[in-house]
């Protein structure tokens, strides 16, 4: 206890008296002990009274307690900029006296324990925790990262970027128009401009035979320095907790090497996709609340093989990279001034059926080829527009095909056989006896 004690007393009288440590040394031990006696007669003397000592404050301590507020809140305003970042629900500061008044950053245990030795050589008698409690307080403003960067873009100026900003990818007219309205939904869950009903569920995937040609680079780019913090490759759909956190507190999750994802995680995948809003509770909270998702994908592979479900081929746009890609000058505030006037002139961000087909239909050489498939192409191609063909149903291009092909038809099933079909560009066709399927024998 007096080893504590010591240790105690010494901070409280270094930080209350402007001494430098070449000073007299002090007697702690002899100061010590004499608090501990004078502790022991007060307690001894509250047993005697027979009643439990409650501490009320004196009228005397409330004058002082508001003097030391005033000077510690003066102090910090003036030497400090403090805010509290409702994404990462941390409070940032910086110092006014840094060139350029600095950037912001996590207020730390040691740069409170700093702020409060400065506050000491200034005079003021503080506690580590009166600088806590204030920089932690209700009083410290709000402020939401991608909101702040919306609100401070410059008027557009009326030229068209996001065109310039898709050929640096590709100049595929399918791929510069559905970009366009990619970065559409993904400028309206960072704005807060999105209605709530349609989810930003598709995401481009860059794509290339060889590696260096600047991928991710390009998709870390997207975001402009003031949200590069908000950029992360590291998405692990083995723990989706982690992934629907990174949603609400993210502004892009990169899947980089997509074709590395398990097949088996692909129906996970689209789920996270669809999310518009999550329930979670944040840390050191009881109750769960509703939050607005704000983080989009994008994603990058060295191979062509990705895409194993047809019908879920729609929430991805495969591009094609064949050259390097320069990821520099990108002028983000016009770009986001741009985005930013569409959507409040009422220009839709999501993707409608036409361009989700076009997407499905396009993403056909992305597909995984699977034993169905490599059977099916065996004996079946699809038909063309004005050919000729008898309509077949699924089960009878099954019996076929396992009639031919026995090994390799082994485990293979009709729903595999039908998304094999579709992979294919097989038309389907409803009919009275079911659905039927335009295939030409090969």
């Amino acid at each position: 206890m007096v080893k504590g004690l010591t240790r105690a007393f010494s901070c409280r009288i270094f930080a209350g008296r402007k001494q430098t440590l070449n000073t007299a040394t002090m007697d702690f031990k002899r100061i010590a002990h004499n608090a501990v006696r004078r502790w022991n007669e007060k307690r001894t003397e509250r047993k005697t009274m027979g009643t439990t000592h409650v501490a009320t404050p004196q009228a005397e301590t409330l004058p002082k307690a508001a003097n030391l507020e005033s000077a510690l809140g003066g102090f910090l305003a003036e030497r400090y900029e403090f805010r509290f970042n409702v994404l990462t629900e941390a409070t940032e500061f910086r110092c006014l006296s840094d060139e350029g008044n600095g950037t912001f950053r996590p207020v730390t245990e040691r740069d409170l324990n700093a702020i409060c030795l400065e506050a000491h050589r200034h005079g003021i008698d503080c506690w580590d925790r009166d600088v806590a409690r204030m920089v932690h307080s209700a009083d410290v403003r709000e402020y939401h990262p991608f909101l702040q960067y919306f609100q401070r873009l410059p008027t557009w100026d009326g030229r068209d970027r996001l065109h310039d900003l898709a050929t640096r990818v590709s100049d595929s007219p399918l791929w510069i128009q559905t970009f366009h309205r990619w970065m559409l939904g993904l400028a309206a869950q960072w704005a807060g401009l999105s209605d709530g009903l349609h989810a930003h569920s598709t995401a481009p995937l860059l794509v290339s035979d060889e590696q260096g040609l600047g991928k991710s680079t390009f998709c870390r780019a997207l975001l402009p320095p003031e949200l590069q913090d908000y950029y992360t490759d590291s998405v692990n759909l083995a723990r989706p907790d982690k992934v629907e956190r990174q949603l609400t507190e993210m502004g892009l999750l990169n899947l980089d090497e997509f074709d590395r994802i398990p097949e088996k995680k692909h129906p996970l995948l689209k789920n996270l996709m669809q999310l518009s809003a999550l329930n979670l509770r944040k840390a050191y909270q009881r109750h769960s609340q509703a939050l607005p998702r704000i983080a989009s994908f994008i994603g990058t592979s060295n191979s062509r093989e990705l895409l194993s479900d047809p019908s879920g081929s729609r929430r991805f746009i495969c591009v094609l990279v064949e050259h390097p890609i320069d990821s520099t000058g990108i002028d983000h505030a016009q770009i986001y001034a741009q985005l930013k006037a569409e959507l409040e002139r009422g220009e839709r961000y999501w993707f409608n059926h036409g361009e989700e087909n076009a997407l499905r239909l396009h993403n056909a050489a992305f597909y995984r080829i699977c034993p169905a498939g490599e059977v099916l192409r065996r004996y079946y191609r699809a038909a063309q527009p004005n050919e000729k063909v008898r309509l077949l149903s699924l089960p009878e291009i099954f019996a076929r095909l396992r009639r031919l092909e026995p090994g390799a038809m082994a485990g293979i099933t009709l729903p595999k056989l039908a998304q094999a079909l579709v992979a294919a560009g097989v038309q389907k066709i409803h009919t009275h006896y079911g659905n039927r399927y335009r295939v030409a024998e090969i």
